[in-house]
């Protein structure tokens, strides 16, 4: 569906005569929740104020105060257009999107991205601005042909910029690429096909010295001595060495519940992205609970 579909002049304020975030908020949320009890208005307003006051939204211009609510089956986009702009977290803002909708909404983070095409077009943003009225800015974004997808799918939360090692490497290179990551695990790729992965944990488990393992109590162990074996020949061992196989994997087009069922099924952190037998990026539980359940 278009994005202006969910848009109506009385959700809109143009050239609105507000002088700060909260005011904005306030106001905003009195016109998107007109119909609606006192008590849910209020409840709004408390949500996002306190949502702003832990993370900013504000970004190039734009900021977009939202309420994720329980029990609740609407999606409601109001906008407010300041006469003159408004300093949100050290940023200039000059529009604001507030939404408000359901907790478990599939639509939510697709109206975000489409919200955010706004911004990078200049030519509808700048018309946004100069817009008289609530349906010249309807017009506009309905001109522009910014749609809403009916849903979301993997390509719209993975990570294309992932730890990779090829097999040749040594296991010195592998861990080098994990510690520059900040990971704790490397897809292992050779000419964009996926052999197979490698992790810290299994590193330290191969690696560690056999008598190690066999020990019933550690308690004993007061220096790094065992340790210290795990990495004496990281220079000589190669990474195909150590590495597991991965069978499993998801494509961009594939939903992502269908990738967090296959996740948690799997007992797996993360899966690989795969599109035409090449590796395009990496899907993570992280990501979805950042991205989709935290967003």
């Amino acid at each position: 569906m278009k994005l202006s579909s969910l848009l109506h002049p009385h959700l809109i304020k143009v050239r609105h005569k507000v002088s700060s975030l909260t005011e904005v908020i306030r106001e905003m949320a009195k016109v998107a929740c007109y119909g609606f009890p006192p008590e849910f208005e209020k409840k709004i307003i408390e949500i996002i104020i306190k949502r702003e006051q832990e993370v900013s939204t504000a970004m190039e211009g734009i900021a977009i105060p939202h309420a994720k609510i329980e029990d609740f089956s609407d999606l409601i986009v109001a906008i407010s257009i300041p006469e003159k702009p408004i300093i949100v977290n050290n940023q200039e803002v000059k529009i604001f999107f507030l939404i408000i909708t359901a907790k478990t909404s599939p639509l939510y983070l697709n109206v975000l991205s489409a919200i955010a095409q706004i911004r990078k077009n200049v030519s509808l943003f700048e018309k946004i601005l100069s817009s008289k009225k609530p349906e010249d800015i309807i017009e506009a974004i309905e001109r522009s042909g910014i749609s809403v997808k009916d849903e979301f799918l993997v390509k719209d939360i993975m990570e294309r910029n992932y730890p990779v090692v090829s097999a040749e490497d040594t296991l010195k290179t592998a861990i080098d690429v994990l510690c520059l990551k900040n990971s704790l695990f490397a897809l292992v790729i050779s000419d964009g096909k996926l052999l197979g992965e490698i992790t810290l944990g299994e590193i330290i488990e191969k690696k560690m010295p056999a008598y190690v393992k066999n020990i019933v109590s550690l308690e004993f162990l007061k220096t790094f001595e065992p340790v210290e074996e795990i990495l004496k020949d990281e220079n000589v061992v190669k990474v195909k060495e150590v590495m597991s196989p991965l069978s499993i994997a998801v494509s961009p087009s594939d939903s992502i519940a269908a990738a967090v069922l296959m996740m948690v099924k799997e007992k797996r952190q993360f899966i690989p992205v795969i599109e035409e037998e090449k590796v395009v990026g990496m899907v993570s539980l992280s990501d979805f609970v950042k991205k989709v359940l935290r967003a």
